[in-house]
C-alpha cells in the first residue's frame, strides 16, 4: 500500500515537471507533422473559395498562410513547440475567414440562386426538375445546420470549427449543384437536344471524336446518319483521309494506327454503334438513356452538360423563360466553385513571394520558452530594430 503510495506520488510529480517545462503532446514530431498536413489541407480549400469569391479578403488570407509558412519553417529546424503555436494562430485567422465565407458567400448565393430559379422550374411541372429543386433547397438546409455547429462551438476549438464549416461549403455547393441540374431538367425537348449537340460540339474541340459524325445537322441528315451501316461509315472516312493533308500510303495517321491493332477496330466499331444508340434516344427524347451511354465516352459529364446548358441558354432568344434571365458568366464561376476548380489565377500563387519568413536564428535571443528574449512574445523584433524604452511620462499613460 506504502509502495503503491509512492509511486503515484512520483508520477504526480513527473507530471507537474513536464507540465512546467512545456513537455507536451503537441511537442513530438508526429502530431506536429499531422497537423500540419490538416491545416495545409484546411489553406487550400480556403484558397479556393476567397480566389473565386472574395479576393478583396487577400490579406487575411496571406496571414493565415503566412503562420502556415512559418509554422513548415519550425518544423523543419524541429522547433515542433513554436511550429505548433504557428499552427494554432493560423488556424485562428483562418476560422474568421471560413466563417465570414460560408455565411456572406455560400449560404447567401446558393439561397440566390435557388430562388432565382424555382419560379420557372415549378411552372415546367417537370418531376425530375422539381425533385433537383427540392434536393437543393435540402442541402442548402444542411449547409446551414453545419455552419451553425460550427459557429456555436468553443472558441478555441478552431480545428473543430473549420471541420464544420468545410462540410457547410461542401453542402452549399452541393445544393448549386442540383440547382443547375433542375434547370437542364426544365427546358423543352427541343432545347435539350441543342445542348446535348452543344456538348457533343465541346468535346470535338477538346479532340473527343464521340459522335462528332453529328454535330450541327438539321433534322433529315440527323435521321439519315442515325440508318448510316459501319461500313458506308468506313468507306466515307477512307475517302475522306485520301483526301487530307495528313497522308501516309493513302490513309490518315489514325487510320494507320487503328489499322495495327485489332482491339482499336473492335473499340471504333462499338463506338459507331454506340453513337448511333445515342442519337437515337435523344432524337425520341429519351435523354437519360442516352446519357448513360455518354457517360463512358465524356468525362465530367454533370459538369460539361451544365456549361453546355448555360451556352445555350446565354444565346437567348424570344422565347427566353424569366429562370433563364441570369448572369452566366457569374453562374460559371459557381459551377467551377463547385466543383473545387478556380475560376482565376491562384490568390496563394501571387502571394507566395510575398511570405516572409519570420524568424533568423542567426539574428535573434531566445528565452528558455522558445520566445524572444527582447519582446518576452512568440514573434521577434525584425532585424535592424530593437525595443525602445518608455518614458515615465508614457509608462504612466499606459498603466
Amino acid at each position: 500500500m506504502k509502495n503503491g503510495s509512492l509511486i503515484l506520488s512520483a508520477l504526480f510529480a513527473l507530471a507537474i515537471m513536464l507540465a512546467s517545462t512545456g513537455a507536451y503532446a503537441y511537442s513530438d514530431q508526429t502530431t506536429t507533422e499531422r497537423i500540419l498536413k490538416e491545416n495545409k489541407s484546411f489553406v487550400e480549400f480556403l484558397n479556393i473559395c476567397v480566389t473565386n469569391f472574395a479576393e478583396s479578403r487577400k490579406e487575411d488570407l496571406k496571414n493565415a498562410y503566412e503562420k502556415h509558412f512559418n509554422a513548415d519553417v519550425a518544423f523543419l529546424q524541429s522547433d515542433y513547440r513554436r511550429a505548433y503555436k504557428r499552427v494554432y494562430a493560423s488556424q485562428g485567422e483562418m476560422e474568421n475567414l471560413y466563417r465570414d465565407m460560408v455565411k456572406n458567400h455560400y449560404l447567401e448565393d446558393s439561397k440566390s440562386i435557388l430562388d432565382q430559379l424555382a419560379p420557372g422550374i415549378i411552372r415546367t411541372k417537370n418531376k425530375r426538375a422539381r425533385l433537383y429543386l427540392t434536393l437543393g433547397y435540402r442541402d442548402r438546409t444542411v449547409s446551414w445546420v453545419h455552419y451553425t455547429v460550427g459557429d456555436a462551438s468553443n472558441p478555441k476549438l478552431f480545428s473543430y470549427k473549420m471541420y464544420k464549416y468545410v462540410d457547410a461549403i461542401k453542402m452549399a455547393r452541393r445544393a448549386k449543384r442540383y440547382a443547375f441540374l433542375a434547370l437542364f431538367e426544365s427546358q423543352s425537348m427541343e432545347k435539350k437536344k441543342m445542348i446535348y449537340n452543344q456538348l457533343v460540339k465541346m468535346e470535338r474541340d477538346m479532340s473527343n471524336r464521340y459522335m462528332n459524325r453529328f454535330v450541327d445537322l438539321n433534322e433529315q441528315n440527323y435521321i439519315n446518319e442515325v440508318g448510316r451501316t459501319y461500313e458506308d461509315y468506313e468507306k466515307t472516312e477512307s475517302a475522306k483521309s485520301q483526301a487530307s493533308g495528313k497522308k501516309e500510303g493513302g490513309k490518315s495517321i489514325q487510320d494507320i494506327i487503328d489499322d495495327k491493332t485489332y482491339e482499336a477496330k473492335v473499340a471504333k466499331r462499338v463506338r459507331f454503334r454506340n453513337e448511333t444508340r445515342t442519337a437515337r434516344y435523344i432524337l425520341n427524347g429519351e435523354f437519360d438513356q442516352a446519357e448513360d451511354i455518354m457517360r463512358k465516352y465524356i468525362e465530367d459529364f454533370n459538369f460539361k452538360l451544365i456549361i453546355a446548358t448555360f451556352e445555350v441558354l446565354s444565346a437567348g432568344g424570344s422565347d427566353q423563360k424569366e429562370s433563364e434571365k441570369l448572369d452566366y458568366d457569374k453562374m460559371k464561376v459557381h459551377l467551377l466553385d463547385n466543383y473545387s476548380r478556380l475560376a482565376r489565377k491562384s490568390l496563394l500563387d501571387e502571394l507566395v513571394d510575398t511570405i516572409k519568413v519570420e524568424d533568423d536564428i542567426g539574428d535573434k535571443k531566445q528565452d528558455e520558452f522558445g520566445r524572444d528574449a527582447a519582446t518576452g512574445g512568440d514573434t521577434p523584433v525584425e532585424k535592424g530594430t530593437a525595443p525602445t524604452e518608455k518614458s515615465g511620462k508614457e509608462e504612466k499613460e499606459v498603466r
